[in-house]
Order: C-alpha cells, then sequence, then structure tokens
C-alpha cells in the first residue's frame, strides 16, 4: 500500500534535537549573504535562536541516559 501522506521528520532524542539546533542556527548566521535582505536573515536567525533555546530547554529537562 502506497501512503498518500506527506513525510514528516522523524522523531528526535533532545540531544539530536539540540545539536541539529545549533548546526542550523550557525548555517544560518554564517549565510546572511544568502538572504535577499537583512530583515529577513535578521528574522530567519531570530527563528533559529528560539528553536535553540526551546532546545536547551528540552535537553535540561530531559532524563539523563542510562
Amino acid at each position: 500500500m502506497v501512503s498518500s501522506e506527506v513525510p514528516t521528520r522523524r522523531h528526535m532524542s533532545p540531544d539530536e534535537e539540540l545539536e541539529r539546533a545549533m548546526t542550523d542556527y550557525l548555517r544560518i548566521s554564517r549565510g546572511a549573504h544568502l538572504y535577499a535582505s537583512g530583515d529577513e536573515h535578521q528574522r530567519a536567525e531570530e527563528a533559529a535562536w528560539g528553536r535553540l533555546a526551546t532546545a536547551r530547554e528540552q535537553m535540561e529537562g530531559a532524563p539523563a541516559a542510562s
């Protein structure tokens, strides 16, 4: 059977999510030249920073791996 659903990103552990958020933030931060305007870049960077902050909060609240 073929699924007609749009594929979604797999669920990541808190540490994977933090690593991905850091990587994405750094790419956006360093890639200002790729955006049409400074405002567009600033919005993208602020969104990425928010995602990074959320990932850090989740990581701090996550139970320790055993």
